[in-house]
């Protein structure tokens, strides 16, 4: 596909914070705009940062601040349909911090849809979909975030020129969680009413290992198992997503503790609508073939038998015993303190599992047809923008604290986007293996890939060095279970700061 063969990767610095009024009007009429954007927000500095992302990118550049500027009709032909795949997680910030440091903010979303509109001419669809994790509340996320009013905006705006909308929930079904368990199970879907089942076969990256001890993202091991044997390895697509012609991947600026960072490649979990078929980890310590434990101490031993025999084979009456147990565990825990960091449900830097799962599904957001048919060359046009205007630093993804970045990142190859993405949050993505065999993969599609070759245009100086300079621009504070395994920044040094600032250089 001729657009992942363009490595330029545009870093566009400017405001840190995000505008508060839905349905996020730009703060001035650009002549380019589709459509009568008033009243204008004058506070908007999110729009005007994801509009020089596409700038950079030198997209129609022969016309920019023209009427007739066209920077997505590069990507996206009239009557064409477009996906916009944003990171969509959680409905909160499970730690302290707040959710604009988890989910990708819709503010961002807006200037995309507008610029889409453009490229479509008046025909075609637009779909904003995403499978969060099971416990997601989307209508609570929609509300806190002015979602919900953008939606309604855009879904009037575009059937009034003629191009059909729609946000979507991919997922088969949501869950309540109490006392760290799933305490309750909602039917969004039937699983073949908008899924397509797609078999990755041998060309998976999971045929690398024992699949035998998988855990997947609920309790019951043994359907994560038999969607991977026997050279088979089987993954639930949502059907938005196999019918697109265009996917725009919108993931958050955000560290992960499984897989080092949350981008693009990462951000593409969220095609898959059955939970239960994403492998996350394989049970047990390393001694034993798994990635579960770095040095699992006998408390995590009982806690995996638990979710084993409990839950997994017996989960409407397993529940109660195992919340009797969390309580005592966290009772334990503080008379007793440990003594030893142990990390678990393969949140650290010796999870082998989790990566493989995610560039599977990137194999098939690239490869697969609209019948659901893996192909040996792409089927979609690809494009990223990347939302870092409040970045996710700590523990992330789930409970991270707020990294104000102020940036946006654009491009055409997600793992060059990645790449540079990670690299400018002071992390190195050769010691990632996420990154380091997606090289392998990406080479299928793009086989001149190099890093050397990367392209990167900023509005800052300091950013178009990102992949040359040895210092780091910024100090992203990793996942527990990766410090000091993947900083650039000395391991002394302070995270969660600027090693400078790039605005003021």
């Amino acid at each position: 596909m001729k657009n992942l063969l363009d490595l330029t990767v545009a870093i566009a610095v400017g405001c840190h914070c995000y505008p508060s009024r839905p349905p996020f009007h730009p703060p001035e009429a650009y002549p380019e705009l589709p459509y009568d954007c008033s009243p204008l927000d004058p506070d908007n500095g999110v729009y005007p940062l994801v509009r020089e992302s596409l700038r950079l990118l030198s997209l129609d550049a022969a016309r920019f601040g023209t009427h007739q500027w066209n920077p997505l009709g590069e990507i996206i032909s009239a009557g064409q349909r477009v996906l916009i795949k944003p990171n969509f997680v959680l409905h909160h910030n499970a730690g302290m911090g707040p959710l604009e440091a988890v989910v990708t903010h819709p503010s961002i979303l807006r200037p995309i849809v507008d610029y889409v509109l453009l490229a479509l001419h008046g025909q075609g669809e637009i779909v904003i979909g995403d499978a969060p994790q099971m416990n997601c509340d989307l209508d609570v996320l929609f509300r806190a975030t002015g979602m919900d009013k953008l939606a309604e905006f855009l879904q009037g705006t575009c059937r009034r020129v003629g191009v059909k909308f729609s946000t979507t929930d991919f997922r088969l079904e949501q869950t309540h969680y109490w006392a760290g368990l799933v305490w309750k199970r909602k039917p969004l879907s039937e699983r073949n009413e908008r899924s397509i089942a797609v078999d990755v076969g041998k060309s998976s990256f999971m045929e690398e290992i024992d699949t035998s001890r998988l855990y997947g993202a609920d309790y019951d091991r043994r359907q994560t198992i038999r969607a991977h044997q026997a050279h088979r390895h089987e993954y639930w697509i949502a059907s938005d997503v196999t019918e697109a012609d265009v996917v725009i991947s919108v993931p958050k600026l955000k560290v992960h503790s499984k897989v080092g960072t949350t981008l693009n490649l990462k951000n593409m979990v969220g095609i898959n609508t059955d939970k239960n078929h994403l492998a996350h980890y394989r049970v047990g310590p390393t001694s034993k073939g798994g990635d579960e434990f770095n040095d699992p101490l006998w408390d995590d031993i009982v806690e995996r038998w638990f979710s084993d025999v409990l839950l997994g084979r017996a989960w409407s009456v397993g529940k109660y015993p195992v919340a009797a147990w969390h309580g005592f565990r966290k009772l334990l825990r503080k008379l007793i303190p440990r003594q030893q960091l142990s990390f678990t449900f393969g949140n650290w830097f010796g999870n082998d599992t989790a990566w493989r799962m995610a560039l599977d599904l990137n194999r098939i957001l690239m490869t697969v047809d609209h019948q659901g048919r893996l192909r040996d060359c792409c089927q979609r046009k690809y494009f990223s923008v990347v939302d870092g205007v409040i970045g996710g630093q700590g523990d992330g993804p789930l409970h991270p604290d707020p990294y104000h970045s102020g940036v946006v990142l654009a491009g055409s190859n997600p793992l060059a986007v990645d790449w540079v993405a990670t690299r400018l949050m002071g992390l190195d993505p050769t010691h990632i293996p996420l990154y380091v065999n997606a090289m392998r993969q990406m080479r299928e599609w793009a086989p001149h890939f190099e890093v050397g070759l990367i392209d990167v245009q900023s509005n800052v100086p300091a950013c178009c060095d990102v992949l040359k300079s040895e210092e780091s621009i910024f100090r992203f504070s990793t996942a527990p279970g990766w410090r000091g395994k993947v900083e650039c920044y000395p391991v002394n040094a302070q995270p969660g700061a600027p090693a400078s600032d790039p605005i003021l250089q």
